[in-house]
C-alpha cells in the first residue's frame, strides 16, 4: 500500500513541483493578459469614444446636410418660383404683346373689310348706273333713229337729261354725233322752212322756224342770218322788244352784211318804238355814215327827224318814206321797189 502511495504520490509531487515552476510564469502571463485586457478595455473605451464623438460629428455633419438641404430646397423652390413667376411674366407680356398685335391686325383686316365692301358696293352702284345709263342711251338712240321727222328730237331732249358720264367714250361720241348730225338735219330743214315763209311774209311761221333752228345750236354763220330773219319777223309783228337784241347782233357781228343797212334801219325803229331815242338816232348816224349809198337813205333821214321831235317832246307823224307793215305787204321800212331782203352773206 506504502508503495502503491509513494507510486501515485510520486506523479503528485512531479506535478507540484512542476506546478510551484509554473505559476510565477502563469502569473506573469496572467499579469500580461491582464496588462491586455486593460489595453484592450482602455483601446475599446477610447474606440467608444472616438465612436461617440464620430457619431455626433456624423450626427453634426447630417444635420448640418439637412439644413443645407433643405436650404437648397428653399432656395430651389424660390428659384422655381421666381423663374415661374419669370415665366408667367414673360407668357403675359407676350400674350399681351401677341393681343394687341392681333388687336390691331383685326382692326386693319375689319377696316380693309369695310373699304372693300364700301368699294363693292360702289362699283355695283357704279354698274347699275352705268347698266341703267346704257339702257336710256339705247333708247335715246333708237329715238333719235327709229321716229319720223321732227319727233327724232325727242331723243336729242332725251340726250340733255341723260348722264353720259356713266358711259363709254365710244358711246358718248356716237350719241353726240347722232345728235348733232340731227340738229343739223332738222335745223336745216326749220332755217329752209323759215326762209321760205320770210318770203311768203308769213312772219309767224318765221318766227317759229327760226327759232326751231336756233334751238339746234347752229353755227355761228347760220346764227348771224338767223337773227337777221328772226330781227325783221319781231319787227313786222310789232315785238320790237324781242327784235332789237337779235338786230343788234347782227349788226354789230357782221358789218360786211348786205342787208346791214336794212337791217339797221329796222333796229333804229324797233329803239324807237322802245323808247329808247337816243339809241334809234345813234343807230341812224351811224347807218348813214357807214352806208352812204343805202337805197333806204330816205328812210334814214325820215326816222332820224321822228326820233329827234320825238325826243324834243314832239308827236309821231310817220314818215311817208316809211308805209306801215301790214300782212301782206312788204318787210317795214321796205319800200316798194326795194328787192325783198336776203339773207346775209
Amino acid at each position: 500500500m506504502r508503495e502503491e502511495a509513494e507510486i501515485i504520490s510520486g506523479p503528485n509531487r512531479k506535478m507540484s513541483m512542476a506546478a510551484a515552476e509554473t505559476k510565477p510564469e502563469q502569473n506573469k502571463e496572467l499579469s500580461e493578459i491582464r496588462k491586455e485586457v486593460i489595453e484592450a478595455r482602455n483601446l475599446v473605451i477610447k474606440t467608444d469614444s472616438l465612436l461617440k464623438n464620430l457619431h455626433a460629428e456624423v450626427k453634426a455633419i447630417g444635420k448640418r446636410h439637412e439644413d443645407l438641404q433643405k436650404r437648397q430646397w428653399i432656395s430651389s423652390g424660390v428659384a422655381y418660383a421666381i423663374f415661374a413667376a419669370l415665366c408667367v411674366a414673360g407668357a403675359v407680356v407676350v400674350t399681351s404683346a401677341r393681343s394687341s398685335s392681333a388687336g390691331a391686325e383685326r382692326e386693319r383686316l375689319e377696316k380693309a373689310v369695310a373699304e372693300l365692301t364700301t368699294q363693292l358696293d360702289k362699283a355695283r352702284a357704279e354698274q347699275t348706273a352705268s347698266q341703267s345709263a346704257q339702257r336710256a342711251a339705247a333708247e335715246v338712240f333708237r329715238l333719235m333713229t327709229t321716229l319720223p321727222g321732227d319727233e327724232r328730237l325727242k331723243g336729242v331732249d332725251e340726250l340733255v337729261k341723260l348722264d353720259t358720264s356713266k358711259l363709254t367714250q365710244l358711246e358718248r361720241h356716237a350719241l353726240n354725233d347722232k345728235a348733232a348730225q340731227l340738229r343739223r338735219e332738222i335745223g336745216d330743214a326749220a332755217f329752209e322752212r323759215g326762209k321760205a315763209a320770210f318770203r311768203r311774209n308769213d312772219m309767224k311761221s318765221t318766227i317759229e322756224e327760226i327759232k326751231r333752228f336756233v334751238a339746234m345750236n347752229p353755227p355761228q354763220e347760220q346764227l348771224l342770218d338767223a337773227s337777221f330773219f328772226l330781227g325783221v319777223a319781231y319787227n313786222m309783228e310789232k315785238k320790237h322788244d324781242l327784235a332789237v337784241p337779235q338786230l343788234a347782233r347782227f349788226v354789230e357781228s357782221d358789218k360786211k352784211a348786205k342787208n346791214r343797212d336794212y337791217a339797221m334801219l329796222l333796229l333804229a325803229q324797233s329803239y324807237q318804238e322802245t323808247g329808247e331815242l337816243d339809241k334809234a338816232i345813234q343807230t341812224v348816224m351811224d347807218g348813214v355814215a357807214q352806208h352812204p349809198a343805202s337805197e333806204f337813205i330816205p328812210q334814214f333821214r325820215g326816222r332820224l327827224a321822228t326820233a329827234r321831235r320825238l325826243k324834243s317832246g314832239g308827236t309821231e307823224a310817220a314818215p311817208a318814206a316809211v308805209p306801215a307793215a301790214g300782212p301782206a305787204a312788204a318787210p317795214a321800212a321796205v319800200p316798194a321797189s326795194a328787192p325783198a331782203p336776203a339773207p346775209a352773206q
